[in-house]
């Protein structure tokens, strides 16, 4: 037989140690208004709210959305222009769309009610392994990793020694290592407490390790380099004149949402000044992406929301 590496050694052996997060969370978890909820709509509307947006942000949104969209069916039967409207302020609007047509799906050939199979649910627009997962555990009770970037970057820093404060393991061995170490009988807990540990103590850079129930166990406890903010190239996002596109995109539906403009008056009333030919181009992939409507009205072009 051969023997297990190290690494898998530590993974297995850690599973004594399941007691030391699960007593920091009962103390220190954080009140989420979607962890008091076992509903499957509810968990999935705050998980895809959640992807690139703060919690606090989220936290804002999620009751006046409820209070609109109670259901799948109610979400399914809304207009685009009443789904973009109260999504406008968390950005990235085409997870709006791609939620609402999840919805249509549902409602239409489920009887209005998600599957609790990872690999069903993945094959619905928006959802990918991680939401899958996260639906799996805290919607249908089943004891699933979930690995998002806090218990990534938790993951990463417990079981190797890091070399930069923003080095991560790669995805696949993260899940591994995180299916390894799972509680079976309370995954809920452990999932949830991961995410708690990442946020406010495991931070990306000058984590508290002193608070940490992990610090006497961790490879990279108090380590120097975690104080240090990596120096990398920014990502270049496309952008106008030094504006991202996604923020005039925002800008465009937010002008949109109190009612329907001309490309001359539209264009006048944007943040930042585009060309005439650049806000063609973004009203064209708008439109493409269905977010908006365009068409020619007496020789002028009319914008708006896009109504179904």
């Amino acid at each position: 037989m051969t023997p297990a590496s190290p690494a898998a050694k530590r993974t297995i052996d850690f599973r004594n140690h399941h007691h030391l997060l699960l007593e920091w969370y009962a103390s220190h978890r954080r009140d989420l208004p979607w962890r008091r909820t076992r509903s499957p709509y509810r968990i999935l509307i705050s998980e895809i709210m959640l992807q690139q947006t703060q919690v606090a942000r989220v936290t804002l949104y999620y009751r006046d959305w409820l209070r609109l969209f109670p259901s799948f069916r109610a979400l399914a039967a809304a207009s685009k222009r009443d789904v973009l409207q109260a999504w406008s302020g968390l950005g990235y609007n085409s997870r709006a769309l791609r939620l609402q047509s999840l919805a249509r799906i549902v409602a239409d050939q489920q009887r209005g009610r998600l599957p609790a199979d990872t690999i069903l649910l993945q094959q619905l627009p928006g959802i990918g392994k991680y939401t899958a997962h996260a639906l799996g555990c805290f919607a249908f009770g089943l004891s699933l990793p979930v690995v998002d970037v806090n218990a990534r970057r938790i993951l990463t820093r417990l079981f190797s020694k890091v070399t930069a404060a923003d080095e991560m393991l790669d995805e696949k061995c993260a899940w591994e290592i995180a299916a390894s170490i799972l509680p079976r009988d309370a995954a809920y807990d452990w999932n949830q407490a991961l995410m708690d540990l990442g946020a406010g103590t495991c931070t990306a850079v000058n984590p508290v390790c002193d608070a940490c129930p992990f610090t006497d166990r961790c490879s990279s406890s108090h380590l120097p380099v975690l104080r240090l903010r990596s120096v990398r190239t920014p990502r270049k996002e496309p952008s106008f004149h030094g504006v991202p596109r996604r923020i005039v995109r925002g800008n465009i539906l937010k002008i949109l949402h109190a009612q329907s403009r001309e490309v001359a008056e539209l264009r006048s009333s944007l943040s930042v000044r585009l060309r005439r030919h650049e806000l063609l181009a973004v009203l064209s992939a708008m439109q493409r992406d269905g977010l908006i409507e365009v068409r020619k009205l007496r020789g002028r072009i009319l914008v708006s929301i896009a109504s179904s």
